[in-house]
């Protein structure tokens, strides 16, 4: 019915990045410059910070990502209530027209209360019943199938889903690798029952448990003043391969469940997990009148937000004309590993 982003205004690009001292110490400087003199780059006059920029958008395609204020004002919830007022007004509904409120993070404020009740407080609607789910990066499409099954089944007519993450507050600074990818940001949509399909088929869920991938140590920070990071992240090529055949295979279970092919997708708004995957992903589909969406190059990887956020600016024609009616495919990849995808058509009338 309805969807809605957030990013927050500041934007921190890789030079910036790399003046934080835990980053500038940990960078293989001399081992970057390698990497990119084999990619025909003239890198001997380039300052530490150029190399740093150059590296970064090699191996990520991210030039800079969205960052919560450090002064702790925006928090994963406030993100998540600016998102889902959007959706909200796009859907033409009032926050008291909510019957349930799907939230997928895995950087709360709190443990208890959970992050649904908290966005219900911000949204004036606290006895709203809700929950989180925690996919990693999957969760928003997780949360828009949880709501498709809540809505068939006649347990709510009305389901606000959002996606919310503050990842750079967790972040482990001292590894480059995993400091130059995340961000954040908010994503929300509505779903209402209707005679008319908007998801075609039930969504489908997969998971592969691997650890290597992308996990998060304890809960919460050992200090308000001084947060631990606790998010760590390896795999490199492994991971990139297994991501891109993790997302093209969940969709094509969406698809087959939904009984259509991918001659009919229009646009394909996957995981913004990185741009070699979402440009490899790309690659590997037979999309003969649909494209891929990307954004990860000046937004980041803002986990489940991802998804969400590409649909949103995509349904405003942010990134190109859609057709109308269009169809399309969500896909996502998250660490656990966890996996889900879904078949939607839209239609401005």
């Amino acid at each position: 019915m309805g969807t809605g982003s957030y990013l927050p205004p500041d934007s921190m690009t890789n030079p910036e990045l790399f003046e934080k001292e835990s980053i500038r110490g940990a960078f293989d400087l001399e081992r970057a410059r390698t990497s990119l003199r084999r990619s025909h780059q003239d890198v001997e006059s380039l300052s530490p910070e150029e190399v740093f920029d150059r590296w970064a958008q090699q191996v990520t395609g991210i030039r800079a990502r969205r960052v919560a204020d450090p002064g702790g004002t925006l928090t994963t919830e406030s993100m998540a209530a600016e998102a889902s007022k959007a959706a909200l007004r796009d859907a033409g509904l009032e926050p008291g027209e909510v019957d349930l409120i799907l939230f997928g993070t895995v950087t709360p404020s709190d443990g208890v209360p959970n992050a649904a009740c908290t966005l219900g407080e911000l949204l004036g609607i606290p006895k709203v019943g809700g929950y989180t789910i925690n996919g990693a990066c999957a969760a928003f499409v997780q949360a828009l199938g949880s709501a498709y099954a809540f809505i068939r089944s006649g347990m709510a007519e009305t389901v606000l889903a959002v996606a919310s993450d503050t990842l750079t507050r967790i972040v482990n600074y001292a590894d480059p690798t995993t400091a130059v990818l995340f961000s954040d940001g908010a994503s929300a949509a509505v779903l209402s029952a209707s005679k008319e399909p908007g998801v075609l088929g039930p969504p489908q869920f997969t998971g592969d448990y691997k650890r290597e991938h992308l996990f998060i140590v304890g809960q919460g920070w050992e200090s308000e003043e001084e947060p631990v990071p606790k998010l760590h992240m390896g795999g490199g090529p492994r991971v990139l391969k297994r991501a891109i055949l993790a997302m093209e295979g969940v969709a094509t279970r969406a698809l087959q469940e939904a009984g259509v092919g991918w001659e009919s997708v229009d646009l394909v708004v996957p995981h913004q997990a990185n741009l070699r995957i979402t440009k490899g992903l790309e690659g590997q589909l037979d999309l003969p009148r649909g494209r891929v969406i990307h954004t990860i190059a000046e937004y980041g990887n803002c986990s489940a937000a991802t998804v969400g956020v590409a649909l949103d600016e995509a349904l405003r024609g942010e990134h190109g004309p859609v057709p109308d009616p269009a169809r399309m495919v969500l896909t996502s990849v998250g660490g656990g590993y966890t996996t889900a995808a879904l078949v939607l058509d839209v239609s401005k009338s």
